[in-house]
């Protein structure tokens, strides 16, 4: 048995959407009413363009037949058409019928009907806003009403500045809607397809990071508003009050679109890399496509700024077969993505024009029915293909390049490690030095500060007169501070090293609190007070690291003293808080701290604003923190500038000793 063909998965993917678009745009002619129908359709041309109904009824013009059952194509023309219409109602009964002149884009189609004895005319045309029409169909129709058994006719003016294409028609509502409908679901289908590029694009361009995508998502876009405005659903739906932009969208977007695929070449094809002489001549078109583009909003000359497009556009049908022979011959794949058969969509459409106007033989209709929509589904398929390859191959360039910048680091690094693996050696035995000249300075000072302090107090004892009072106490605060200082480092030296581990002992709080007041009341210039609730001298014992908590209380002491006026209160409390923990209450009078800043404070080395001159390393506050909270507590501050700080430390229920 013979074994079938498999076709790749692209191809399968194509021929099903042609199927698919087949079936959409299949749309057999309505049959127009047997009682009611045309008998004669006549053309004449006003080559001035300034004929008006009475010159006409006086046979100024001379009509000839045309054929009503085939689409007349005059071309695109400043002249102005008549059509003589006559119309027959064999039947026994009125009929209402709509006659239909000709394709949507038309400007101007005004329609003069006899009235009781006079005629009656009426505008139509895209020259009239959508809104205002009377029957709301993208051809222009107009409603007759035809009497029994009579025969009438009526004359019609058409002008435009798009290609002028007329098909007369009597139709029945229905069927001509049905008509309409059929013909609309072709320029659906392509709008969804194009729409699907759109977001297709903008998501391969946002997750890919490559603009080709973006461009690619615009063009089909541009190629979707182009179809809207040509067929005429873009003045129904998205302008129907601007009927000058209505027509001009036409040949705008077709422009646009023009330039992007131009854009699309340099991208898909690399002409800079590869043809960099051709490359000029596509940016020059570029430039000229969108200064047209302009041209044909800002400017009246519609049909010569079309012509000069779709002139230029040659360049676009003929030169990219060009264009992409010589690419592939560079090695762009798929044989230079079929010779930038992308390209398609534009080739048909610029064939029907030049055929309009009569450059070409005159073409079917059927081709641009299915022929558009095919060459568009068939430029995706190669444009997409074309934009993965280019991804691939930007994916495997940038691999090769990271792995080639991989080996030159994976050197650099080991060369580096081993000269940071020296200098952390050196560094850890120089900060070990350090650690352990700090601590034997440490050593060596605590002893003379020792001596210093007790000679000191002394002699306080046994001095008479205020000045050497106050000469000793300057001396005892001084040490008193250098000896803070110290243990504020070492301190914050093992905290940060790990060496610290808490030594929990039993610390009678009542008795370690006086014994602190009762130092700070010596040494400061200061009144200090200590407040004791009854409840925190009936439990007493507390288990804590002593070492540690007396250096968090001598910071917060010493901060309230530092910032405190001499002879103000300072007020030491302590208290059972409403969840049975203990609070320990540090209160000044001094200048406090902004609100901004009562977090930061807590920053090591931070320093506040507002301290002025006063001297200090930042560090007591961030170890009262880191104290408070290797008990489990918490410590916060209370503010206010000018008025005074209230540092409140809470420690758990947990840390009283039941006896």
């Amino acid at each position: 048995m013979k074994k079938q063909r498999s076709y790749p998965f692209w191809i399968q993917a194509l021929l099903v959407g042609c199927w698919l678009l087949s079936g959409l745009s299949y749309a057999p002619a309505a049959a127009c009413d047997d009682s009611a129908r045309l008998q004669q359709v006549m053309l004449a041309e006003d080559v001035s363009a300034r004929a008006g109904l009475d010159e006409v009824l006086a046979g100024q013009l001379p009509f000839h037949p045309i054929n009503a059952e085939l689409p007349v194509n005059l071309g695109s023309t400043d002249s102005a058409f008549w059509l003589r219409i006559r119309l027959e109602n064999p039947g026994d009964q009125t009929v209402t019928r709509w006659l239909a002149i000709g394709p949507a884009r038309l400007r101007h189609v005004d329609l003069f009907e006899p009235k009781d004895g006079r005629w009656q005319e009426t505008r139509g045309g895209m020259a009239e806003p959508f809104s205002k029409r009377a029957i709301p169909t993208l051809s222009q129709t107009f409603e007759l009403d035809l009497p029994p058994h009579s025969t009438r006719e009526v004359l019609a003016r058409v002008t435009s500045e798009t290609t002028i294409m007329i098909k007369p028609g009597l139709w029945k509502a229905e069927q001509f809607m049905l008509m309409e409908q059929k013909d609309q679901q072709v320029t659906y289908f392509i709008s969804g397809m194009t729409l699907l590029m759109l977001v297709l694009g903008l998501l391969l361009a946002l997750f890919a990071h490559e603009s080709a995508f973006l461009v690619f998502g615009l063009l089909a876009q541009c190629y979707t508003l182009f179809f809207w405005s040509f067929s005429g659903l873009a003045y129904r739906e998205l302008w129907p009050d601007s009927p000058e932009w209505a027509l001009h969208s036409i040949g705008f977007f077709e422009t646009l679109s023009a330039a992007l695929l131009l854009v699309l070449h340099r991208i898909l094809l690399k002409t800079p890399r590869y043809l960099p002489r051709l490359d000029r001549l596509v940016v020059l078109l570029t430039a000229w496509f969108l200064l047209l583009a302009a041209l044909m909003v800002l400017t009246p000359y519609y049909r010569i700024l079309v012509l000069l497009m779709k002139l230029a556009g040659l360049a676009i049908a003929i030169g990219s077969p060009v264009l992409g022979y010589y690419a592939s011959r560079q090695g762009v794949p798929l044989r230079g993505y079929g010779y930038a058969i992308y390209t398609l969509p534009w080739q048909v459409t610029s064939m029907y024009y030049f055929a309009s106007i009569n450059w070409l033989p005159p073409l079917p209709r059927w081709p641009g029915l299915y022929g558009v929509p095919f060459a568009l589904l068939l430029s995706t398929v190669f444009i997409l293909y074309g934009l993965a390859d280019q991804l691939n191959r930007a994916r495997r360039a940038h691999e090769l390049m990271e792995q080639r910048q991989r080996e030159v680091l994976e050197g650099l690094v080991m060369e580096r490690t081993i000269e940071l693996q020296q200098a952390k050696t050196l560094a850890e035995h120089t900060l070990e030095e350090q650690r352990q000249f700090l601590a034997m300075v440490s050593h060596e000072v605590r002893t003379p500060l020792a001596n210093i302090k007790t000679a000191a107090q002394l002699l306080e004892l046994r001095a008479k007169d205020e000045e050497s009072i106050d000469i000793l106490g300057r001396i005892l605060r001084g040490a008193h501070r250098l000896a803070q200082f110290f243990d504020n480092y070492l301190t914050f030296d093992r905290l940060n090293t790990r060496q610290w581990v808490l030594s929990e002992t039993r610390v009678d709080l009542p008795a370690r609190l006086q014994t602190l007041c009762d130092h700070y009341a010596r040494i400061a210039t200061h009144q200090v007070y200590l407040s004791l609730a009854p409840e925190v001298i009936k439990q007493r014992w507390l288990c804590a690291d002593a070492q540690l908590l007396s250096v968090l209380l001598d910071n917060l002491f010493e901060n309230a003293l530092k910032y405190s006026p001499a002879g103000s209160t300072i007020v030491l409390s302590a208290y059972i808080g409403e969840d049975n923990d203990l609070r320990l209450a540090v209160s000044d009078q001094g200048i406090g701290i902004a609100t901004d800043e009562l977090d930061l404070v807590f920053n090591k080395f931070f320093r506040s604003t507002q301290v002025g001159r006063v001297v200090g390393a930042g560090l007591g506050l961030y170890l009262v923190r880191r104290i408070a909270r290797l008990h489990g507590g918490s410590i916060k501050l209370e503010s206010r500038p000018g008025k005074g700080t209230t540092a409140v430390l809470r420690l758990p229920q947990r840390r009283w000793i039941y006896e």
